[in-house]
This record gives structure tokens, sequence and C-alpha cells, in this order.
């Protein structure tokens, strides 16, 4: 693997009313088009974009399409990029759940908690690298964008970091933001860029 640019590109907003959302397929709203359009042309002015990932949920999937069929760049979609599979707790009031379960983020992280019918951190850790491992055997370039969820970032910043998974939650990646990282073999990966959308 030779050194290339790794950006994790988050979907924009969504309706989400204050709701955990995990598998629920929501659309992005008018305001989150316009955030991921602002976002892609900031990064891409960096360096043209050479290969794109997407998750399969609509949030993510919808926009990737229209920036694969612009760039005439081929889409690789990837299960294992969707976000945690909250089960039960899906579309549950984030507020709710947090006083029911103080800290239940970090809880999870830690193997302390499995949200009830859904997937543990340890399931959710090994998809998303192998998904990542298999997308980097035919990615090319050295400009590789992934379009996916927040927690899915937040993962694999803490993974190619090396950070502890409470440390990388530090690293705000807000929705239609993104964050860079440079990757090299045979040294640790860093981060070279944090944005925000320039659209509020």
């Amino acid at each position: 693997m030779s050194a290339y640019t790794l950006t994790l590109l988050r979907h924009g907003e969504i309706d989400h009313a204050g709701r955990l959302i995990g598998r629920t397929d929501l659309a992005l709203t008018a305001q989150g088009w316009q955030q991921l359009h602002a976002s892609w042309a900031s990064l891409s002015r960096s360096a043209p974009v050479t290969a794109l990932a997407s998750s399969p949920l609509q949030r993510c999937h919808g926009f990737a399409l229209e920036s694969a069929s612009a760039c005439a760049l081929p889409l690789y979609v990837a299960p294992g990029f969707a976000e945690l599979d909250f089960g039960d707790w899906d579309g549950q009031p984030s507020a709710r759940l947090e006083a029911q379960l103080p800290g239940w983020g970090l809880r999870l992280a830690a193997g302390e908690l499995c949200p009830p019918g859904g997937e543990d951190y340890a399931g959710f850790r090994l998809r998303i690298l192998a998904a990542l491992a298999q997308w980097n055997t035919q990615a090319t370039g050295n400009h590789r964008v992934l379009i996916t969820h927040g927690g899915v970032i937040t993962l694999l910043l803490a993974e190619l970091l090396g950070l502890p998974f409470s440390a990388a939650r530090l690293i705000s990646v807000p929705r239609g933001g993104f964050a860079q990282l440079s990757l090299l073999a045979g040294h640790p990966a860093y981060l070279t860029r944090l944005e925000s959308p320039c659209v509020a």
C-alpha cells in the first residue's frame, strides 16, 4: 500500500428529531444535500478524488451515487460501512436512552453493553475493518473518500490513529463534515484536516 489520503465524509442532516438513528433508512434533508455538496467541493479542491466508497444506507448512498456519476468514478458500496445496528434502541429518543443508561456509548465501546436485538461493539469493529481492508484491495490513487456515518468514522479514527474510542469521540465530525487522514505503509496514520460543512 502506497501513501494516500483517506477522507471520512459524514452524511449530511437528516430528520432525526433527537432520535438515535442507526439502521433506520432516512433520506437527507435539503440542508443535508447542501452540506455534502459544499464539503465535496472543499475536499475535491485539495486533491481530485480517485476512489469512492459508501454505506448502503440512503443518507450516504444517494449522494455517493451522484458524486460517482459526476466524477466518472466506480462506487464501492459495502454493508460493512453501515452504522451500528442499535436493534430495539433504533429510533428511540437519545435523551431518554442516556437517562436510562448513562454513558451508554462508552459502555457499549467497552463491551459492557449490547443493544437489545442489535450489534455489539466487537462485531461492529470487525465488520468495519473488514470492509475497509476489502475496499483497499480495489481502491486506487492517492485520495480515497468514504461516505459513511458518525459511529463508523469514530471507530476508524480510533483504529487508524491508535486512540481509545473515548478519545476518538472527542474528534467531532459534524453531519456533512469530514476528517482527512494521511496513511503510509509501515507508519502510523495522522490527522491532517478536520472540517465542518460550509452550510449551516
